[in-house]
């Protein structure tokens, strides 16, 4: 995401916002929406951030729409060092997530 402006909007009882605007990289779009300014502050003072993807408060955009959730899964974090049957004594440990999606097919699984 390529960040354009940020602009003050009309006075308003509860958080402070901002209006953001911003370009999606990968299909050259631009969009805007209002978000919370601490958000936006979050956001900008953040390092090491996933290309095109953008995360205000607890949403995630991708190509200027907020993610929707896909399906729930359990998986395994234990990977055998072997296909052989090896009893290792060891237990499996499982990790539940959440999976969002994108209209373009753009998915990411997080912790639930």
């Amino acid at each position: 995401m390529d960040l354009e402006t940020i602009e003050s909007i009309d006075p308003h009882a509860g958080d402070l916002m901002v209006r953001v605007s911003y370009s999606c990289l990968a299909c050259e779009a631009s969009y805007a929406h209002n978000a919370a300014f601490h958000d936006v502050a979050a956001v900008l003072n953040r390092s090491g951030s996933v290309s095109g993807l953008l995360q205000f408060g607890g949403t995630y955009f991708h190509c200027g729409e907020a993610m929707t959730f896909a399906k729930s899964s359990t998986r395994s974090v234990y990977a055998p060092m072997t296909t052989e049957d090896v009893d290792d004594g060891l237990l499996d440990v499982y990790l539940k997530t959440r999976v969002i999606q994108c209209r373009c097919g753009f998915r990411m699984e997080l912790p639930a």
